[in-house]
């Protein structure tokens, strides 16, 4: 949880704690994940990794989650962070307006200015959000039957125009101008995000028409921008897209982003295409973890966007020639990131996603993707293939190109690899192509690599965890514990570290301030913990812990007649009768101890479990 002390200061404290106290966790999931009653439990299939069998688990009291697979757990304000990719901050504010409170900052002093561009920002979205309606059924009507008739001709069905919003723009000049006037919306504000345009005679005319119209969404779902795709061919423009507003900078948005990042979590990886047709296609086929950079080269900032949301990319371009060199340049801004892997599909020559697959279906496009190849391996090969279909005598002009690929890579070793890769393909000596391409061979080679240790995952006595299980659930059975001097009964170091911080915590009910008091370790165990469920009916829960408890004094009586027996032979040996004495009356009091405990957990159990 991203709760730093520079973060917390900018919302206030008491509208972060009623923020989290008046958020329903488990109305919050279900929109995201089917939860269904599994014993005491509300379980679904994990949206943080592909699983068959449900192991993500929510309690709905304790406002908690935990996945028993991938281990990632927390509040509602974890859950929506990690689903949604956004700071502390932005997940606040988000449940704040689920909720209809106010979000107040405790840096006021540019507290007007900001209402002020929020204000203008809504304004913005407003617009946008009616252009949107008037496109949807300007397709839906008769005179969007042309572009009805185009969709269906390219693949794109009723189910991908709805998924995406796709509209359409008519002919008409000045049809949304009218639209917007009607609905209330600036016209200055359309103009600036340029919906409309002004006329030198005066008023407004529509600057989409008789296009294909695609919606941009910014990661919250707003739209941000239009692309509009000619259905003439005479135009000369075959896409026209929104300019940059103060809602939408150019090369920071993904288009398909807001639809496919659920889908992106579950598959750890994303697809990266070209067009926005390309993702629509992608998704209809199945492939809904794709996103494109919507026809410009890809940004650092692009990249950076991926890279909150996986480690892993799938390169997909157009299999043209200028599309392979757009793979070849987004390396080594893909580089920039701290990707775990990078891959590309190589589509044929003539093809594109959408084309590739309306003719080979989804399982010839599964089957590119299986076969992709790391994506800087890729590139050197490519570029290698270009240099050898040069006569000898010319190919020195393209070795600048291959020097260029192979310094993106960021250490020198990386660098030493694909050299000799590119050697190897070229067929020439390393030392020699090295010198061709002006680089220096000097590298330190990792000699110690340090040694994997492996971590044993501790098993926890299962009495210790349900009880403690039982007790961070209720208050009640809470109360009893510390009064039973419970915590000198666990001897799990870990349970033991858990409820030595959680003592501490004063607002126990609290689970936004509990989980921020807990150490990291600490705080995953106590999301296990009430995530779990004790194999003991529900009715039956107090019984059974009464008798665990039992069964934990007993074990601690166990634990110290054993080592008073060491202490009573050590008096022994010194003939030290007075203390034999003293040690042989404690002892006798733990057995006492011990008989009647075991009495009391058989007693619990017999009648609580049975």
């Amino acid at each position: 949880m991203d709760v730093s002390g520079v973060l917390r200061r900018m919302i206030e404290e008491s509208v972060v704690k009623t923020v989290i106290e008046r958020t329903d966790i488990v109305r919050l999931i279900s929109e995201y994940v089917q939860l269904r009653k599994r014993g005491g439990r509300l379980i679904g299939l994990c949206p943080f990794h592909r699983e068959k069998t449900p192991s993500f688990t929510v309690n709905g009291d304790k406002g908690a989650y935990y996945c028993f697979g991938c281990h990632e757990g927390g509040s509602a304000v974890d859950f929506l962070m990690k689903l949604e990719n956004l700071s502390f901050p932005e997940a606040i504010e988000r449940l704040a307006e689920r909720l209809g409170i106010e979000v107040v900052h405790t840096e006021r002093h540019n507290d007007h200015a900001r209402q002020s561009g929020k204000s203008r920002e809504k304004s913005f979205y407003e617009v946008m959000k009616s252009a949107e309606s008037y496109f949807v059924s300007a397709l839906a009507s008769s005179e969007g039957e042309n572009c009805r008739n185009y969709a269906s001709r390219r693949g794109i069905t009723p189910e991908m125009i709805q998924s995406f919003g796709l509209g359409f723009s008519p002919e008409s000049w000045d049809g949304i101008v009218q639209h917007l006037r009607k609905s209330g919306q600036s016209l200055e504000h359309a103009k600036e995000l340029g919906l409309i345009a002004s006329r030198e005679s005066g008023g407004y005319y529509a600057r989409f028409r008789n296009r294909l119209m695609f919606p941009v969404h910014n990661i919250k779902g707003d739209i941000i921008a239009f692309g509009g795709r000619i259905l003439d061919k005479s135009e000369t423009a075959k896409y026209i897209n929104s300019p940059e507003s103060q809602i939408y900078v150019k090369g920071e948005h993904l288009y398909g982003l807001y639809q496919a990042k659920m889908h992106i979590t579950r598959e750890h990886c994303a697809i990266l295409v070209e067009g926005n047709v390309d993702v629509v296609m992608m998704h209809g086929f199945g492939f809904c973890h794709t996103v494109a950079s919507m026809g410009t080269a890809l940004t650092e900032k692009q990249a950076a966007l991926i890279a909150r949301h996986t480690k892993r990319v799938y390169l997909m371009y157009d299999g043209d020639n200028a599309g392979r060199k757009a793979m070849c340049r987004a390396l080594g801004i893909l580089l920039t990131q701290d990707f775990e892997g990078l891959y590309a599909v190589e589509l044929p020559k003539d093809d594109d996603p959408d084309s590739y697959l309306r003719t080979y279906g989804a399982e010839g496009m599964q089957s590119l993707i299986d076969n992709a190849k790391p994506l800087g391996i890729w590139c050197i090969q490519k570029k290698c293939s270009d240099l050898m279909a040069l006569v000898p005598e010319l190919r020195k002009s393209g070795y600048g190109e291959l020097s260029d690929i192979i310094h993106e890579f960021p250490d020198k070793l990386s660098r030493h690899h694909y050299l000799e890769e590119a050697a190897r393909y070229l067929g020439v000596d390393t030392k020699r192509l090295a010198i061709e391409l002006g680089m220096n061979l000097e590298y330190q080679p990792q000699t110690e690599v340090a040694s994997r240790v492996e971590i044993e995952k501790i098993q926890y006595d299962q009495i210790e965890w349900d009880v403690v299980h039982l007790v961070l659930v209720s208050p009640q059975r809470y109360q009893n514990f510390i009064e039973q001097h419970g915590l000198d009964l666990i001897q799990n170091p870990g349970l033991r570290a858990l409820l030595t911080q959680y003592v501490n915590v004063e607002d126990k009910d609290n689970t936004y301030a509990v989980l921020s008091s807990l150490g990291e370790d600490s705080r995953q165990l106590y999301e296990k913990l009430i995530c779990s469920c004790p194999d003991v009916p529900e009715e039956n829960l107090d019984k059974w812990y009464h008798g665990a408890l039992a069964g934990l004094v007993r074990n601690w009586a166990a634990r110290e007649h054993q080592q008073l027996g060491y202490s009573i032979a050590e008096a022994v040996k010194r003939s030290d009768a007075e203390q034999v004495s003293l040690l042989l009356a404690k002892d006798q009091k733990l057995i006492a101890m011990m008989q009647e405990t075991e009495k009391e957990r058989q007693f619990c159990w017999q009648t609580g479990v049975s």
